[in-house]
């Protein structure tokens, strides 16, 4: 294995087990912004590892919202949203859902006019870390989303992070016929949930997608399709679906 890679795999074992440390700081709640360079968050190290995709002196961004019942005795869930548009804001008509779910969000915020793929991935990985520093995570709730060109990079993060058990693709599919068997026994592991609506373009290759999904053994796998017109970003109701979908497996 490269140097490089060798030090990515690193930071990926010995971070998955600090998302469970908790600064003792204070813990916002409501709507904010947050804001952290890599090194702050895995230590020069790994930043060095990582400088190529994200620079380690870059302020990163993540749009967060923590719901008012949030306890640390009672470890939240969290959904890491890669945005399109690069705001990372969550709907304001969420907010009770994500609160009814104990779950927190995080949205990517594009800093930069240009990204990679890779970067995307990178700084969703990042920000499940960053948060993690600062609340106490249940490292069963992860999940990731990704909405229109976005969806591979939240498949692509669940395929990095092994933590992500789920996501959620938004007027957006994605479906490789060449997938290694690591790969494909991945995502065969995690829950899948695809959104769409009469009104979405997309429908078609969406519905396309869902059934290679279950043609390929990847038996976890939920299609809401919205009667109703769709909205850039899905209905509470949709959302409220999705994650009951994803916790049913921790009633097995």
């Amino acid at each position: 294995m490269a140097p490089r890679r060798f030090l990515l795999a690193l930071f990926i074992a010995a971070t998955t087990c600090a998302t469970l440390a908790v600064h003792a700081q204070e813990q916002l709640t409501g709507m904010f912004r947050l804001t952290r360079q890599t090194t702050e968050i895995v230590g020069p190290e790994f930043a060095e590892a990582l400088d190529e995709i994200v620079s380690k002196d870059e302020q990163l961004e993540w749009q967060v919202y923590v719901p008012e019942s949030y306890d640390s005795q009672r470890p939240a869930g969290l959904f890491l949203f890669v945005d399109p548009d690069g705001h990372g804001r969550m709907p304001d008509q969420w907010q009770q859902v994500f609160a009814n779910h104990n779950i927190i969000w995080a949205g990517v915020r594009r800093t930069q006019r240009k990204t990679t793929e890779l970067r995307r991935v990178w700084q969703a990985i990042l920000g499940s870390r960053a948060i993690a520093q600062d609340y106490a995570i249940d490292l069963q709730r992860m999940y990731v989303g990704g909405s229109l060109g976005t969806v591979p990079t939240a498949i692509n993060t669940m395929l990095t992070a092994n933590e992500f058990s789920g996501a959620i693709y938004v007027r957006g599919s994605f479906y490789s016929s060449e997938l290694d068997p690591d790969q494909l026994q991945a995502l065969q592991r995690k829950y899948h949930v695809f959104i769409t609506g009469t009104n979405d373009e997309k429908k078609g290759q969406i519905r396309s997608d869902y059934e290679k999904y279950q043609k390929d053994g990847i038996a976890n796998v939920k299609l809401i399709f919205e009667m109703q017109r769709l909205g850039a970003m899905p209905s509470p109701e949709n959302m409220d679906e999705a994650f009951r979908f994803f916790d049913s497996r921790l009633r097995h």
